[in-house]
């Protein structure tokens, strides 16, 4: 387009019509002409123009009335709007001057002091600044200076945000920030270890954060123990000789006087415990029963077991309990600690005798009601005992099979008993039966409408889990009995829920006793996925009833603009006026009061932008004229042949006849728009007159002239009732030659064409003198003709 632009800059600054004056006006965004700036135009025109191209001075060409670009460099661009009318362009170039943006930076010489007291701050950034304002944070005026360096105090331990905001004088601004911090030195600490025999050297290890320029002059430690010690270094060993707790703490000072004080984590050292007796109450126990130890030190504060069984536990009690599951003699162990500091271990054993009772169970898919118990007990069984909770006689056998009432929850115990012992030991598990029943109160329902499944006369399992298939979906698993869903799906459907109350158990599938139907109107149309501004849009409806004997009563299409509605099963086309995405919506209502709706998307795409210039033009035959088209997608021209370029911006028209040339743009989304110039072409012509006989004299003659459509002129005028008209009469009293000549409207050609209208002298007679004769007499006449005359009467 930069051609163009050029181009008219050059040939139609002229050309300006009564009433037509092009200007705009232009603002920055932030009321700054500062780099990067964006800047807002708005065309300021008269006289009805129909299009707009601006040329930012940037490398941005916008084709819109009013419009904005984005400076991100200073300089003077010159700014040029071409205002389009209908026949005509008219340009005006406008220097806007865009600023050198500054920048500014704060420098100080710390960001962090550990007490009260100045810090020197430094801006620095652009050499035009010429005023800079301090906001320190601390409730403290604004404070304006033309001076890059300054110091502030500041009084109170907190952190404070430092703002800096500098202008130029071009009235450009620049920000920054930062964030002071005025606190006591950070402490961290470590002691190792933090347990054991006395004696024991710990290891006491600090880090200090201090400002820039600081340092710790002194560290005075306090080993919580009487003793104490004040070095320069952040690190020291100490020595602990005698047991107990310890809270050591570090007091530091650093070269600018601030302290702080640091408390590390408790400590506490032993000597190893002694005097150890360890012991179970009961030196053999029955597999059901539960072991009860005993242990005691002097001096101990902890103890650690280990049971002989893989388990271990710590603990300050002098006893414990713990329950074996495995039958067996076990060496049990206990750890005597006093801060850490371990004494001798003590060891003995229990014996675990008898039985140890446990099961397995499951059912079958077939029987969900009936279980098979295998019988996993550890000892000797001299009796088992079998309760299935259900008020079933008592079952002796190794192994069992029962099948339980149809609902209920039953506690099933094995009780086994070893005679040589005396043990005794039960387990016991909670098996559930019931008889559940799916129930929904809907044997047909509109899709896309609720319905709820509830399960009754359900397991009371707490554990149990449910797979739903219901209205044609899959759901779960979900741990509720009742589920409320969305029939989404057109059809038939035996629904069902899935129970699974374990792996010991089989899943028991629970099926609807009705089919659940799910009817309304079958939504479907046919419609394109985009369209270009101005073209229709036509969906093709190809809905219907899902069940044929359903009809749909209403018809509803919405096309996402406003409240513009349709009420036809097929829609008029639609035309949108804006491009945009928008969403159609088919509504539709069957005899059964069921309502649904169906929602396509259509993306209108804009239209290209295309201006021609003129819109008419004339020229004489073998002449030319120039073309414009502003646009911003690709164009060609039919017809091209006498045209010097078929997709130029700028062309040059040589028709030897008048044509109309179309220019057409397409843009990236194949959306086309046309524009059109009228070219007349004035051709070379012969002009011919036609008339009548030769005429008498006193008679008139109507002379005929082509070709018709030019302006005519007659010569000479006299004789003739008008010498500019095409048929005029004429009525010369004597021969004479009339000329006409022809011209066209816009002076391309002239023709000339020679008449000559004969008039012809009237007969002359003369009878000679009047006679008196005698009645009866003869007589003579002589008379006289001229020497036309032809004929006598």
């Amino acid at each position: 387009m930069n051609k163009i632009i050029h181009f008219l800059f050059f040939t139609f600054l002229g050309l300006i019509a009564s009433g037509q004056t092009a200007d705009f006006s232009y603002q920055s965004s932030d009321g700054l002409f500062c780099s990067p700036s964006s800047i807002n135009f708005t065309q300021t025109s008269t006289g009805n123009p129909v299009g707009f191209v601006w040329d930012f001075g940037n490398g941005s060409i916008v084709n819109s009335s009013n419009a904005s670009t984005y400076y991100s460099s200073p300089g003077t661009y010159n700014v040029q709007l071409i205002v389009i009318y209908k026949n005509n362009t008219i340009t005006v170039n406008k220097s806007i001057i865009i600023n050198p943006g500054i920048s500014v930076a704060i420098g100080l010489d710390r960001n962090y002091i550990c007490t009260p007291g100045a810090i020197n701050f430094t801006a620095s950034g652009s050499a035009s600044i010429t005023n800079y304002e301090w906001d320190f944070g601390d409730g403290q005026p604004i404070l304006n200076t033309t001076v890059a360096n300054i110091a502030h105090t500041f009084t109170n331990f907190k952190s404070f945000p430092i703002n800096l905001k500098a202008t130029n004088g071009n009235g450009c601004v620049a920000r920054t920030a930062t964030t002071i911090y005025v606190k006591a030195p950070e402490i961290t600490g470590t002691i190792s270890p933090t347990s054991g025999c006395v004696p024991i050297n710990a290891s006491f290890n600090s880090n200090v954060n201090v400002p820039v320029g600081g340092s710790v002059t002194q560290y005075s430690w306090d080993f919580g123990d009487g003793n104490s010690i004040v070095n320069t270094s952040n690190s020291i060993s100490h020595v602990y000789s005698n047991a107990g707790e310890y809270a050591p703490t570090l007091q530091i000072t650093t070269n600018e006087g601030c302290t702080n004080n640091f408390s590390f984590t408790p400590i506490g050292y032993g000597t190893p415990p002694y005097n150890t007796i360890g012991y179970s109450l009961d030196s053999v126990i029955c597999g059901s029963g539960i072991a009860e130890l005993v242990v005691n030190a002097t001096n101990a504060n902890r103890f650690l077991w280990t049971f002989g069984d893989n388990e271990t536990a710590s603990v300050v009690d002098t006893f414990i309990t713990h329950r074996y599951a495995t039958l067996g003699v076990k060496t049990i162990t206990a750890t005597p600690s006093y801060n850490g500091c371990n004494g001798t271990p003590v060891s003995f054993q229990v014996k675990v005798e008898g039985v140890i009772a446990s099961y397995d169970f499951s059912n079958t898919c077939a029987d969900r009601k009936t279980y098979s118990f295998t019988n996993t007990t550890q000892g000797n069984q001299s009796l088992i005992t079998w309760d299935f909770g259900d008020g079933s006689a008592i079952v002796h056998t190794a192994n069992a099979v029962h099948t339980f009432p149809l609902n209920g929850s039953f506690v099933t115990r094995l009780t086994v008993i070893d005679s040589i012992t005396g043990c005794i030991d039960s387990y016991d598990q909670t098996i559930y039966t019931a008889n559940p029943v799916l129930q929904n109160p809907d044997t047909s329902i509109c899709r896309k409408t609720n319905t709820t499944f509830t399960l009754l006369n359900n397991y009371n399992s707490p554990g149990a889990s449910y797979f739903w298939q219901v209205a044609g979906e899959k759901r779960g698993p979900y741990p509720d009995t009742t589920i409320t869903v969305s029939a989404n799906f057109f059809g038939n459907f035996y629904d069902y829920v899935e129970i699974n109350l374990g792996p010991e158990s089989c899943p028991d599938t629970v099926w609807l006793n009705h089919y659940l139907e799910v009817k309304g109107p079958d939504l479907n149309f046919s419609s394109p996925v985009s369209i270009c501004l101005k073209d229709q849009y036509q969906p093709i409806n190809s809905s219907k009833p899902y069940l044929p004997g359903d009809s749909v009563l209403t018809w509803l299409w919405d096309f996402g603009v406003d409240s513009t509605r349709d009420s036809t099963y097929q829609p008029r086309p639609y035309i949108y006026k804006n491009a945009s995405s928008y969403n159609v919506k088919l509504t539709a209502r069957d005899v059964n009061g069921c309502i649904d709706s169906l929602i396509k998307p259509v993306v209108v795409n804009s239209l290209p932008i295309l201006f021609v210039i003129p819109k008419l033009d004339t020229l004489c035959a073998g002449g030319q004229t120039t073309l414009i088209a502003f646009h911003r997608d690709p164009i060609g021209w039919t017809p091209a042949a006498s045209l010097s370029c078929a997709n130029c911006d700028t062309v040059v028209a040589r028709p030897m006849i008048s044509t109309e040339y179309v220019a057409t743009a397409t843009n990236s989304f194949g959306c086309k728009v046309n524009d059109t110039s009228m070219v007349r072409v004035f051709s070379p012509f012969t002009t011919m007159i036609t008339g009548g006989v030769p005429i008498c004299q006193n008679d008139s003659l109507q002379l005929m002239v082509t070709p018709a459509g030019k302006m005519i002129q007659w010569a000479p005028a006299v004789g003739l009732t008008s010498y500019n008209q095409y048929n005029p009469v004429a009525f010369p009293g004597q021969t004479t030659t009339y000329t006409a000549t022809l011209k066209d409207s816009v002076g391309c050609f002239t023709s000339t064409a020679d008449f000559e209208v004969k008039v012809k002298s009237l007969p002359v007679v003369k009878a000679g003198p009047d006679q008196v004769i005698p009645y009866y007499s003869n007589f003579t006449i002589s008379p006289q003709y001229s020497k036309n005359v032809t004929k006598y009467v």
